[in-house]
């Protein structure tokens, strides 16, 4: 086997063999690009610093709907006999692709559409998450907009035996909007609800992908519990590599208060959910999410530790080992209950980065993109900002790569790229998306690929 037909469990090796030979592929495998949901790719080495101002739009494919998940690739796959890298993505009417990466579509599978009478994506849901590729069983899993999630051949898109498993039986009420996360032979899949509509009960269902026997965890105690407790958050649960431990992040509950049970924490639950340490910071405003997924690091002499965003504009640094105490630390980056999404973390720069797409009056933070340290008490301080994008709305989560930080605007439609040290703003996309950009783009293997409300999957490369 070619040294370079590696997997993500192996792409330090890549950065590695960097050095010492070219075109190595990696996989984008999962939202985030790893269990952590750090959202750094660590083997990129063709787009970078010096040459990312030349990054041109290679191509766009039409798919027919609003693309709200992010894509996926997986790597030298064979397809007649041809090593072929594929890129995974849903629409909003239900229907899943595999495209070459030079844009021809492999093959589509319609896994199911709901409509209804609700203010985003036309009215249609199907397929808002991610999905995730697994190399070491040949398999690609998807939720699909009727209730199940599948598991799929990469190049035919033929459905496993076994597959699809129900995870709803009201597909009309609850969603799938958070990225399902494998890990340890386990898949995770996260729910939520259409526009926040009753009934439903927002859980996390664990899926032994081997016995595909189910284990769920309600947060709002049981199926028969208060409605709501949904996990929006686009990368859905984080996972600790280590321990196998699970965080998530979680919405409010048609209660009162909003916060009782497990609704508006942040809670850490063992592989097979049971609750070990859970945390309320407070609710500061009504419906008041944690509209975002906990990203797991730890930097060299700092505890394990976390951040993630609530709604109403703070970000939360958290100590893995010491949730039950309460937040390290919190900061107000904006007012105006939109603060939305999901950060990133760099391990070579040792900086959280934040997208934030919407500076509030007396705020001292700018719309674009920030940047904070862990300082010597592993406390977060603002390294940089640059502003871009427009003031206003919600903007993608980062992604991290070979010292470039990109992220989309939001409404806007533009991706930006910053010199992720200094936060120079090395480049934009411009006017070559027609449609706003909500998901988090992707940079792998020399491309950046980036789904849009203009109904397509762009790309861009040197």
């Amino acid at each position: 086997m070619s040294r370079c037909r590696i997997h993500r469990s192996l792409a330090l090796l890549c950065v590695g063999l960097a050095l010492f030979l070219s075109g190595c592929r990696v996989d984008w495998a999962t939202w985030g690009y790893g269990v952590e949901r750090q959202g750094f790719n660590p083997a990129e080495d063709t787009i970078g610093t010096a040459n990312v101002a030349q990054l041109r739009h290679l191509w766009s494919v039409d798919l027919g709907a609003d693309i709200n998940a992010a894509p996926i690739v997986a790597s030298r796959l064979n397809v007649g006999g041809t090593p072929t890298d594929i890129v995974y993505v849903g629409t909003e009417n239900g229907v899943f692709f595999a495209l070459k990466t030079n844009g021809q579509i492999l093959w589509y599978r319609g896994l199911g559409v709901i409509q209804m009478d609700c203010p985003t994506t036309n009215n249609k849901y199907g397929v808002s998450a991610s999905a995730v590729f697994d190399r070491a069983t040949n398999r690609v899993y998807v939720m699909g907009g009727d209730g199940f999630m599948y598991a799929l051949n990469p190049v035919t898109g033929a459905t496993i035996a076994g597959w699809p498993v129900k995870i709803t039986d009201d597909p009309l009420h609850e969603v799938a909007f958070s990225a399902p996360t494998l890990f340890g032979g386990r898949l995770y899949v996260e729910l939520a609800s259409h526009c926040d509509r009753r009934p439903y009960h927002g859980r996390i269902t664990s899926i032994d992908t081997t016995t595909r026997v189910k284990t769920k965890f309600y947060v709002t105690g049981s199926q028969t519990g208060p409605d709501g407790g949904g996990i929006w958050g686009w990368g859905g649960a984080s996972i600790d590599p280590v321990d196998g431990d699970v965080y998530v992040a979680t919405g409010n509950a048609f209660a009162d208060p909003e916060n009782s049970f497990y609704a508006d924490h942040v809670v850490r639950l063992s592989s097979q959910l049971q609750v070990k340490a859970t945390h309320a910071p407070g609710t500061l405003i009504a419906d008041d999410d944690f509209g975002s997924t906990p990203v797991l690091f730890q930097k060299p002499g700092c505890p394990p530790q976390f951040v993630t965003e609530q709604k109403n504009g703070y970000l939360y640094l958290y100590d893995r080992d010491a949730i039950a105490t309460g937040f390290r630390q919190r900061i107000a980056i904006r007012s105006d209950g939109l603060f939305i999404g999901v950060p990133a973390y760099s391990p070579v720069t040792q900086l959280v980065y934040v997208p934030n797409q919407g500076q509030t009056t007396g705020s001292p933070y700018t719309f674009g993109m920030l940047a904070f340290r862990l300082g010597a008490g592993c406390n977060l301080q603002l390294q940089w900002q640059t502003t871009a994008g427009t003031n206003g709305g919600i903007s993608s989560t980062p992604t991290i790569a070979n010292g470039v930080v990109y992220y989309a605007d939001g409404n806007r439609g533009r991706i930006h790229a910053f010199d992720a040290t200094t936060g120079t703003l090395l480049w934009s996309s411009g006017a070559e998306v027609g449609g706003q950009i909500f998901a988090a783009p992707i940079v792998v293997n020399g491309r950046l690929f980036a789904g849009s409300y203009d109904n397509h999957l762009h790309a861009w490369g040197l």
